[in-house]
C-alpha cells in the first residue's frame, strides 16, 4: 500500500489525537477532530491514503478508543510510530488498524513522503530508496486486524 505520510512530533497525547470537544455519536463530528489539539484545522487537509507517521509515546495519557476511530473514519489503515502507548496501540488494533512500530522513523521521513507499507511483512520502503523494519504481530493479532479492515 503506497501512503502520503503526515508527520507529528514525540509524545502525542490522545488529547491531542482527538480533543474531548469532539467526542460524538455523529462520525462526520469525530471525524473533524483527528489531530485538531496538534494541527488545528487537519481535517481540511485529509486526502486518501494518508498516514500518521510520529514519534514516541504515540496516544499517551488515555485509554479513550476515539483517536483510532477517528482514524478509521478517515479510512487511515495504518499508523507508524517510534513507539505507542499500550492504550493506542490496541486502541489502533481493535479498530483494525495497523500499528507499526518503527525506531528512528521521524529522522528518515519528512511531511508528503510517499511512504510503500507492507504491515503483514513490517516493512516500509522509503522514497530515498531505503527499507525500513516494523515489529512483527502475531498471528492472532494479524487475524484481528483483517478481520476490521
Amino acid at each position: 500500500m503506497e501512503r502520503r505520510a503526515r508527520v507529528f512530533g514525540h509524545d502525542i497525547t490522545l488529547d491531542e489525537i482527538h480533543p474531548g470537544t469532539f467526542f460524538s455519536l455523529n462520525p462526520e463530528k469525530v471525524k473533524i477532530g483527528l489531530m485538531e489539539g496538534v494541527r488545528p484545522g487537519f481535517s481540511d487537509t485529509i486526502k486518501e491514503g494518508d498516514i500518521i507517521v510520529a514519534g514516541r509515546n504515540f496516544g499517551m495519557g488515555s485509554g479513550r478508543e476515539s483517536g483510532a476511530w477517528a482514524m478509521k473514519l478517515w479510512g487511515m489503515d495504518c499508523v507508524i510510530a517510534e513507539g505507542f502507548s499500550r492504550y493506542m496501540f490496541r486502541n489502533c488494533v481493535n479498530n483494525g488498524i495497523w500499528a507499526l512500530e518503527v525506531p528512528g522513523i521521524l529522522e528518515l521521513v519528512e511531511e508528503g513522503d510517499m511512504l510503500v507499507v507492507n504491515p503483514e511483512e513490517g516493512c516500509i520502503n522509503l522514497k530515498s530508496g531505503g527499507v525500513l523494519a516494523a515489529g512483527e504481530f502475531p498471528p492472532w493479532m494479524v487475524n484481528l486486524i483483517k478481520a476490521r479492515l
